[in-house]
C-alpha cells in the first residue's frame, strides 16, 4: 500500500538520437517492402524530440498510473464482465509497481517474474498506463490553463467509419490508440493522437535487442498516427511512445513527436451542436482515398486511404469526442444506463443500455468521502495475499449528477471551476493510495477490517 503512493521519477528519455535511430529504422523498412514489390507503409513525415520542462523524468505514483491505464481502458471492452475486465484490470498490478533505491519508477521483484504467458499482457497494458501518463503530463504542460481529457480512437471512430477492411479480413485500419482533448469552457478544444506500446527485453552491453524493439515500436506509432487527419494534412500533433518496463536504472519511456495544433470548432452551451445533444451514427464517411497529401518532397499531390475528418465533419466530430468522453467518465463510476445515453449504435450502447448484474458488472452505488468531498462511484473487493482491500473508482458527487442528467457543457464548466481544488481532498490525510484528476474522477484503494470467523 505504500509502495503503491511513494513518489517516484519516471524517466522520459526523447532526443534526437532518438529520432534520427527511427527515421533509420523506417527507411530500412521502406527498403524491404520496395524489395519484395510491396508498397512503403506511410509514417509522419516528421519526428522530433519533444520540447518539455521535465528532462530528468516526472514525478507520480504507481497508483497514478494505474488510475491512468484505468480511464484508459473505461470503454475499450464491452462484454458480460466488463465491471470486472475494464477498469479494474490495471488492479492486477497493484504488486508490480515500486520504486528502486534511486527513487525511480521500477517493477517489484513479483513484477519482474511474472509468468511467460502474462508478459505481453503485461507489457501491452502497463505501456497504457505509463504512455497515457506521460502523455497527458506533456499535453498539460503546453496547455497549463486546460483540463486534459483521454478518448479511445476505436470507440470513437465506430460512430462513423468500419475499423476493418471486412469482416473476412480482421486487419485494423491504422489509426492512433487514443486522443486527448485539452478543453477550457468558452475555447476550442485542442487534439493529440497518441500511439503508445512498450517491451519487456532487458538492456544490455549493447542496447542493441531492446533498442530494436523500442525503435520498431516507435516506427509502428508513427504508422498508426499518420493513418488519421483532422482537417488539413499533418497538421494534428502526435506522441508516439514505447516504454521500456526493464529499462535501465527503472522504467523509462521514450516518447518523439509529431509537431502541430489542431482545434475543434467552439460549442456554445444550450445553443444547436453542443455536446448535450444526442447525436446520431455517420455511417458512409469515406475511408478508401479520403486522405489528401499535397505535394511534397518531388512526389505529386494524391490522395490515400485513411480516416479523415473533412471541414464539414469537424463540429459533428468535436461533439463525438465531447460524449465519448462522458461515457467513460460514466463507465468508470459504474454508470451502465447513465453511459448509454452518450454512446451511438454503433458504439457499444446496447452493452450498457441493459441491466447489470452486480457480480459482473460495475454499478453506481457506492460512495467514498475524503476531504469532506463526496464522491460517488463502485467498488471492487479483492484481496493481496492475505488482505482483503476494497478499491474505490468516480467522481465527484456535484459532477456525476451532472453526467448522469446529460449536462455535458455544464459539466465541464463545473469542473473547469474546481479543477484546483481537488488537491486538498488529494493531501486530506487519507491512509491508502489515491488518485484525484482535474477532471473529478478519483481512484481510491483502502484495506477492509479483520472478518472475524465464527467458530462451528
Amino acid at each position: 500500500m505504500n509502495a503503491l503512493r511513494r513518489s517516484t521519477t519516471l524517466h522520459i528519455h526523447s532526443t534526437a538520437e532518438l529520432a534520427g535511430r527511427v527515421e533509420s529504422a523506417g527507411a530500412a523498412r521502406d527498403k524491404k517492402r520496395r524489395e519484395k514489390g510491396q508498397e512503403p507503409l506511410r509514417r509522419k513525415p516528421m519526428l522530433v524530440p519533444i520540447d518539455t520542462r521535465a528532462e530528468s523524468g516526472i514525478e507520480l505514483t504507481p497508483w497514478q498510473v494505474l488510475h491512468a491505464l484505468s480511464r484508459g481502458y473505461a470503454l475499450a471492452g464491452q462484454g458480460m464482465a466488463r465491471g470486472l475486465a475494464e477498469h479494474w484490470l490495471s488492479l492486477k498490478f497493484c504488486e508490480a509497481l515500486d520504486g528502486n533505491r534511486a527513487g525511480a519508477m521500477d517493477l517489484t521483484d513479483k513484477g519482474r517474474t511474472p509468468e511467460r504467458w502474462y508478459k505481453s499482457m503485461q507489457a501491452r497494458e502497463l505501456a497504457v498506463g505509463f504512455g497515457l501518463a506521460t502523455a497527458e503530463h506533456l499535453v498539460q504542460e503546453r496547455y497549463p490553463d486546460h483540463i486534459v481529457s483521454v478518448v479511445e480512437t476505436s470507440t470513437v471512430l465506430r460512430a462513423g467509419w468500419p475499423l476493418a477492411v471486412s469482416q473476412r479480413n480482421k486487419t485494423g485500419r491504422p489509426r492512433p490508440d487514443y486522443l486527448i482533448e485539452a478543453w477550457k469552457p468558452g475555447e476550442p478544444s485542442k487534439v493529440t493522437f497518441v500511439a503508445c506500446r512498450g517491451n519487456h527485453q532487458k538492456a544490455g552491453k549493447r542496447a542493441g535487442r531492446t533498442r530494436s524493439t523500442t525503435i520498431q515500436q516507435l516506427v509502428k506509432g508513427s504508422e498508426l498516427t499518420e493513418g488519421m487527419q483532422i482537417g488539413p494534412w499533418n497538421s494534428v500533433p502526435c506522441l508516439v511512445l514505447s516504454t521500456e518496463i526493464l529499462g535501465q536504472g527503472g522504467i523509462v519511456v521514450n516518447v518523439l513527436q509529431s509537431p502541430g495544433e489542431a482545434v475543434l470548432p467552439l460549442r456554445v452551451p444550450n445553443t444547436p451542436g453542443n455536446a448535450d445533444e444526442e447525436i446520431p451514427d455517420k455511417a458512409g464517411v469515406p475511408y478508401p482515398n479520403a486522405i489528401r497529401i499535397p505535394a511534397r518532397a518531388g512526389r505529386r499531390a494524391r490522395n490515400v486511404d485513411g480516416f479523415q475528418i473533412d471541414t464539414g465533419d469537424v463540429a459533428w466530430f468535436g461533439q463525438l469526442v465531447a460524449r465519448t468522453g462522458a461515457a467513460g467518465l460514466s463507465a468508470f463510476s459504474g454508470g451502465g444506463r447513465n453511459t448509454a445515453q452518450y454512446l451511438t449504435a454503433r458504439q457499444g450502447r446496447e452493452h450498457y443500455d441493459t441491466p447489470s448484474a452486480a457480480a459482473t458488472s460495475s454499478t453506481d452505488d457506492a460512495d467514498f468521502h475524503v476531504g469532506g468531498v463526496r464522491f460517488v462511484g463502485t467498488d471492487h473487493v479483492f484481496r493481496i495475499d492475505s488482505v482483503r482491500v476494497e478499491a474505490f473508482s468516480g467522481m465527484a458527487d456535484s459532477l456525476y449528477e451532472l453526467i448522469k442528467k446529460g449536462s455535458v457543457e455544464e459539466y465541464r464548466e463545473e469542473a473547469f471551476r474546481l479543477r484546483a481544488s481537488w488537491h486538498a481532498a488529494e493531501s486530506a490525510g487519507w491512509n491508502g493510495p489515491l488518485s484525484v484528476r482535474p477532471d473529478g474522477t478519483l481512484m481510491a484503494l483502502s484495506i477492509l477490517p479483520v472478518r472475524k470467523r465464527r467458530v462451528p
